[in-house]
């Protein structure tokens, strides 16, 4: 999961350094904004990354587990900290969404589908991947 991170901010370096360099191919005065739909799709792309490696990481701990290797304490600190910046980065009541999803994804053995009411009146949301939950938060008011 480390290494996804440091990925991202190897591509976030490139991304600046290719926009200088257009900039300079370009002249003074010119301004290069990324466009909104490209920035969604980036924070969705992010979004399912995290929790593919958050689901992971879980995974592995449970696997060694199995096999009587206990490494919580190693990996807990590492999980304490990514949810902390979920909890900052997405505020309280869709964080604790995520954290319900990231619970009961992992324990939905049987494949059935997942769903969520946001309130009364709404419809209930399948939420089976994290492009779907992605998809229900943005519609979470806050």
């Amino acid at each position: 999961m480390l290494k996804n991170l440091q990925n991202c901010l190897e591509l976030k370096k490139k991304r600046n350094k290719i926009s200088k360099n257009i900039t300079d191919f370009l002249g003074d005065g010119v301004q290069i904004k990324e466009n909104a739909r490209s920035r969604r799709k980036r924070d969705e792309d992010f979004f399912c990354m995290l929790l593919k490696s958050l689901s992971s990481l879980d995974q592995r701990t449970l696997q060694m587990l199995e096999f009587g290797v206990d490494l919580t304490l190693y990996e807990d600190p590492y999980s304490q900290i990514i949810e902390s910046f979920i909890y900052k980065h997405y505020g309280e009541i869709k964080a604790q969404i995520i954290m319900w999803w990231m619970l009961a994804s992992q324990e939905n053995r049987d494949g059935s589908n997942l769903t969520l009411k946001l309130d009364e009146d709404d419809e209930d949301h399948v939420i089976n991947t994290p492009k779907q939950l992605y998809k229900v938060l943005k519609k979470v008011k806050v």
